[in-house]
Formats: structure tokens, sequence, C-alpha cells
């Protein structure tokens, strides 16, 4: 119920090559690996009253999903980019299996003389969510030594449990939570004039709307209490998640279009990536966000619209945990969260740092269990509550996050070497931004995605996160 003519809920991915794959041996991997052991690509989507279910296409022809074209001459990065956003606007026939793999020759957008080729993959996201789309197209690939290939994506609990794992502990660090409340509560009442100030900077911040004075409260005092404590950010994630206005108009905001444009930016050091995230000791995902922080604080600042101090953005995240054999019955297994991610902070060490305490407040929250149940709750109900909530919650935010580690050594579809790989969750409701990276090969990779008429230069957006590498050197400084 989250398809929209205008904001499709697709997920589209591509793969490139510097030498162009046998095609049938390409269709032979895509038949036996991916539509044969997992019935959803031969199944349609019907529904009965409230309920959708999956039937089996009676007609179902896997030729109707295989497309061989060619890419525009002079077949450039351009060229390609072009032909992808181009794609993510059109919807699939829904009488039929709602998913595509495009094979596109007289790609040269690789840096050699030599034609290469793409792969795109287009699939509706009730069939299959981002994470096991993932592993089903590198299952479709083989590694030279027959390892086997790496996870992908993470879980939301480290126990492997699942929701039902982490609820199971939910009741065990109540005492301490409190305990742990109390004190952060009573040390901002002993140090009162910083508190006072840490809450008038947050309230009173560039683009600071009354209406969000109620969420930056409860977070400026939820900042006196230890990132770690589950209940506290369990409040927190709660009273944003229902109180959180509408994202604050900018150049990007307004009504979301069907034409999309795309650009990325492929071949980046993952080495670099990873100094700089054990000199700041964080994550490599927390480094590559606050190069988007970076790099989206110069896009306003190019469009003379930076009003705000932040911006919210959706990240998806599995709620089942991994494992190297996908089932036969796919299914999605997607919640959300909302980030907010700190615009403006130049210095490095503080960026990482707010952006690192925010991951940790979610991943010791339920933010993710609680969320996923509000999906849940808002599938059975009539059309247009479903309409009303989803737009709602999506239009707190300006687009979707999504970062993903693929494999760390190159990988071969049919024979041939795979140059680099990228996807892209699909927008909802007015979003006009999707960001997506992907590691592979000791490289990074970050596709941009965009409303053609909001943000009409996803190729800018791109450069500059591609900037950020330049300096990733001064970012290794430590004080």
């Amino acid at each position: 119920m989250m398809d929209r003519t205008d904001n499709l809920m697709y997920i589209n991915s591509v793969m490139w090559f510097a030498e162009i794959p046998d095609w049938d041996a390409v269709t032979e991997a895509i038949a036996s690996r991916m539509v044969e052991p997992h019935p959803v690509f031969r199944r349609v989507p019907v529904r009965r009253g409230r309920r959708w279910y999956w039937q089996d296409d009676p007609d179902f022809d896997i030729s109707n999903h295989l497309v061989h074209t060619r890419l525009a001459s002079p077949g450039g990065r351009a060229e390609a980019e072009a032909h992808v956003a181009e794609q993510m606007g059109l919807q699939l026939p829904d009488d039929r299996p709602i998913w595509r793999a495009e094979f596109i020759e007289g790609y040269h957008g690789h840096g050699g003389e030599q034609e290469g080729a793409l792969l795109l993959f287009r699939v509706q996201h009730g069939m299959v969510d981002g994470i096991r789309l993932t592993q089903l197209v590198l299952g479709l690939c083989d590694r030279d030594d027959d390892a086997p290939l790496p996870r992908v994506g993470r879980e939301l609990s480290s126990s492997g449990g699942g929701i039902l794992g982490a609820v199971g502990h939910a009741g065990k660090g109540v005492a301490k939570d409190s305990l742990g409340i109390a004190r952060g509560l009573a040390g901002a009442t002993l140090k009162f004039p910083v508190t006072l100030a840490r809450l008038t900077k947050d309230v009173v911040a560039p683009g600071g709307e009354l209406t969000r004075v109620p969420t930056r409260v409860v977070e400026s005092l939820a900042d006196t209490i230890d990132p770690t404590n589950t209940t506290t950010n369990t409040y927190r994630s709660v009273f944003r998640l229902l109180f959180e206005p509408r994202a604050p108009e900018l150049s990007w905001s307004g009504q979301a279009r069907a034409r999309k444009k795309v650009s990325w930016v492929s071949g980046l050091d993952l080495d670099a990536v990873k100094r700089v995230a054990a000199v700041h000791d964080t994550t490599v995902t927390s480094v590559m966000i606050a190069a988007v922080s970076k790099a989206l604080t110069r896009y306003l600042d190019a469009h003379g619209d930076r009003r705000v101090s932040d911006i919210n953005l959706m990240v998806p995240m599995s709620v089942t945990p991994s494992s190297d054999d996908l089932p036969e019955e796919l299914g999605n297994h997607i919640t959300i969260i909302l980030m907010r991610l700190p615009l403006g902070i130049d210095d490095a060490d503080e960026l990482i740092d707010a952006i690192t305490t925010s991951m940790t407040r979610v991943r010791y929250s339920f933010e993710p269990h609680i969320n996923f149940a509000t999906m849940l709750s808002v599938a059975v109900t009539p059309t247009a509550v479903q309409h009303a909530v989803i737009d709602l919650f999506a239009n707190k935010t300006v687009g979707q996050l999504t970062s993903v580690p693929g494999p760390v050594s190159m990988v071969r579809l049919a024979g041939t070497p795979v140059e680099g790989m990228l996807g892209w969750v699909p927008m909802s409701g007015d979003q006009a931004l999707g960001i997506c990276i992907f590691s592979y090969d000791g490289k990074v990779s970050v596709g941009i995605a965009t409303d053609a008429e909001l943000v009409p230069d996803p190729g800018r957006v791109a450069e500059m996160i591609e900037g950020q590498f330049a300096t990733f050197d001064g970012w290794n400084e430590e004080d």
C-alpha cells in the first residue's frame, strides 16, 4: 500500500561490468538461482478484502521479465545514469510478477576503451526486502576461491534473536535504567545553567519553528542521560514518532513526481574510511554518514537555503537475523528508524561523535520494534487510513538512507568480473532524496536518487560526497 504513482515502492539495483557477460549464462543464473528456488518471483499479488495474498501466475514466462537493451551513444556514465533514472519512474505491469532484470550493453563508463555492460534489477518491495534482494543478487555470483559469499546487512540485536530475542531482555534493565534516568536528571538540575543553554541552543537552532520545540526539549533532556539507557531512548523515539513535525520547507521540499534523476560515485577507497573510523573509535557507517552530512550542508549552502541545523532521514533495518541460506518464501522483513542527521558541524570529532551517539541510542532502544509493530497495525486499516499514516511518517523525513556492506573481494557473474554494484531503497510520501552507501571489493560506492523537480542536480550531491574523501586525511588528526 506504500506504492504510489509518484514514488514507486520498487527496489532498484545495478551491477556494472568492464566486459560483456554472456547473456544466455546470465539468464540461466537468474532462472536457476533466483526464480526457481523462490516462488514469489512467479506469483502476482491478489487482494481479498483488506488482505493481500500471493497467487501463482498461470501464464508466467520468464522472458517477460528479462530485457536485453543497449545504452544510448556514447554510453558513458551520464547516459547510464539517465537510463536508470528513466526506468525508476516506470511502473511495471501488476498483472504479472512485479520484477524485471534488464541487461544493458554499450556501457563505456568504467574508465576503459573496452565496451562493458550493466545489469539493472527492479523489484516491488512487497516481494522481498533490500537485504534479501542483495543476498539474492550476490547469490547469482561466484567467487574465485569458492568461499561462501558474506552476509549482508545488520541485525537488530547481537544475540541474533530478532524482535522476540530483544523483547525477552526488556525487563532486565528497567531498574538500572530508572536509576540512570534519575542520576541524569539530577545532574541536569545541578548543572541547570548548562542544561538550559543546551535546551536553548536546540530549541532556537536555525529553522527551529515552534512545532519542533516539544521534540527538541525531550531530546535535550535525553542527552543528559547515558546513551545506552534503553528506557530513555525508547521514550525518546516514541515521542519523536508521534510528535516530530513535518520536515521543514527547504529547496528540496514539495510534492513528489514520477520522474526521477540518478547519480553515483564509485571506486572510493574503503581503507581510507576505515582509518578515519579507527581514529575516532567508530564504524565505517558513521564516517560515511558524516561525509553525507558535510555534503548536504554544502548543498544547502550552495542553494542559499541552510535554515536548519539538522534533517531527518528514514533508515531501513532488518528485523530478522541474517543467514547464509535464504528461505524459500522470501517476504519483507524490514522496519524503519528516524535518524536525525546533524548539519553545519565543521569539526570532525564533534560531527562523528553526534552521529555515533545517535546510532547508539537507536541500538539501545526498542524504536525499530515499535516502528515495525506500527507498520503491521497500519497494514490492516482501511486504505484511506493507511495512506494518511504512511504520508504522516514519511513526510517527517526528507528521504531515505541505507548503508550495506557487500563482499570484501571480487565476485563474478557468468564468469565475468563484477566491477561494482549499488542499490537504492524506494522513497515514500513526498520524500525527494535517496542515498545508498555500498562497499564492495575494498571500494565504496554512493548512489543518489532524487525527485527530478525537487532535486534536479543529484550529480552535484554525489560530487560533494566524493569531495569529502579528499579531506579524510584531515579527519585523521587527533587532538
